[in-house]
C-alpha cells in the first residue's frame, strides 16, 4: 500500500505539500518512490507527523515510515 498516495487522496496534493512546506512535485516523487525522504527516517524532518496530522491519522506515522523505497530497476 502506498500510504503517501492514500494521504494525497484524502487531503489533496497541494494541502499535503503545504503541510510539509515543500512543492507538490516533491510529494509526487515520494509517491513514485513509495517512500518519504531519508531525512524523515533520521529525524531531520517530520513530514510523516505533518501528513498524519493533516489527515487526522487516517494514515499514521507508523504506516508512512513502514514504506520502504523501491529498488532501482536493473
Amino acid at each position: 500500500m502506498n500510504y503517501i498516495s492514500k494521504a494525497v487522496d484524502l487531503a489533496g496534493l497541494i494541502p499535503v505539500a503545504k503541510a510539509c512546506g515543500i512543492s507538490y512535485q516533491s510529494v509526487r516523487k515520494w509517491e513514485e518512490k513509495e517512500s518519504l525522504p531519508r531525512t524523515d527516517f533520521t529525524g531531520e524532518t517530520d513530514y510523516a507527523k505533518r501528513i498524519a496530522n493533516l489527515v487526522n491519522d487516517e494514515v499514521t506515522v507508523a504506516q508512512l515510515k513502514s514504506m520502504k523505497p523501491k529498488k532501482p530497476a536493473g
